[in-house]
Order: structure tokens, then C-alpha cells, then sequence
């Protein structure tokens, strides 16, 4: 099944993606589009990027499935709650960071760092202190970005803990980028 298309004008622009392998920009761009472009359609499945390494031929019909269902959570949360993962392949580029706790200190960094931007724009007038990282998943572009769920205190109120989804990564000159933070 190496050839099937899910769309068949979509030969040129699968190839146009990927004239350039080693451009990590184009590489980037091909893989944060890849989930819509395939759930419409628009993606000729291409063995070499869906099939994880040691798995037959014979189970592309299943793994289409099991990309469907993959690209579906990560376009409806962000790429926050994934639980289904397809396995190390080119277009797995969302992958859940099973042992996080090696990485902890990095994760509350940046989710302290994100908590605090919330507090200073006010969003919503209370304040908050992260308590701890609950799940991550994360994504390889020029560095790891991390989809950080933490569980976060509400200090002005003294509530129970609610959830927070924190986008963010180390940047390369090592400051704490943050893409978003919202309550879940």
C-alpha cells in the first residue's frame, strides 16, 4: 500500500514539502501542518514518512487509522492531550514525554515563567503559583517545545488546584519562550 492517496492532487505537494530534507525550516513547517493536511486529505501516505521502523506493510490500513485518531487530538488540544501515540516515524512529530521527571526543573521553569506572564497581564484578576507538571508532550523544532499541562494553585482565591496548558521552550540564548498559557 506504499502508494495509496488519500487525495489525488496532492503528489506535487507532498513533494514540494520535501525537496529539501535537510532544511530544517522547511522540515518544521511540513510537520506543523502535516495533522490538518492529512485529516483533509490532502497528504499522499507515504510509507517511508507514516510506518514506525520495524513494522509491516501489511498494517499501513491500520496505521492510517491510528493517524487519523492521532492528528485529530492534537488539532482539537493543541497538541496538549494525546493518547494515542503511532510510534517513532517522520510524521509523529507529537510525542508524549512518558518520563518528564528527568526534565522537571526545566518544565516548572517554564511553566513558573508562564504563570508569572499570566499573572502580570491580569487576565482574569486572580493570581496563581504552579504546583506541579501533571503531563508533557513535545514537538522537535529548532529546540524542543514542550505542551506542559500543570496543575496550578489559586492564590487570591484558596481554591482547589485547577489545570493550566502551557505552550513554551528553552529558546537557543537559554530565555524561556512562551506561545501559551490558558486555563484547560
Amino acid at each position: 500500500m506504499a502508494d495509496t492517496k488519500l487525495n489525488p492532487n496532492s503528489d506535487e505537494e507532498m513533494a514540494d514539502t520535501k525537496s529539501n530534507p535537510n532544511s530544517d525550516e522547511q522540515l518544521l513547517v511540513w510537520q506543523r501542518e502535516l495533522p490538518r493536511r492529512f485529516l483533509a486529505g490532502e497528504v499522499l501516505w507515504d510509507d517511508d514518512v507514516f510506518i514506525p521502523a520495524g513494522v509491516s506493510k501489511e498494517h499501513s490500513a491500520i496505521l492510517q487509522k491510528v493517524y487519523t485518531k492521532y492528528f485529530s487530538q492534537i488539532c482539537e488540544t493543541d497538541g496538549f492531550d494525546i493518547d494515542i501515540y503511532p510510534g517513532k516515524s517522520q510524521a509523529a512529530m507529537y510525542i508524549p514525554y512518558l518520563d518528564f521527571e528527568n526534565e522537571n526543573d526545566l518544565l516548572m521553569d517554564l511553566a513558573n515563567q508562564a504563570i508569572q506572564d499570566y499573572n502580570d497581564n491580569k487576565i482574569d484578576g486572580f493570581e496563581y503559583k504552579a504546583e506541579y507538571v501533571e503531563k508533557v508532550n513535545f514537538i522537535m523544532a529548532e529546540c524542543r517545545e514542550f505542551f506542559i499541562t500543570v496543575k496550578v494553585r489559586n492564590l487570591t482565591l484558596r481554591t482547589p488546584l485547577v489545570t493550566f496548558q502551557i505552550h513554551a521552550y528553552k529558546g537557543p540564548n537559554e530565555e524561556n519562550v512562551v506561545r501559551l498559557c490558558r486555563r484547560k
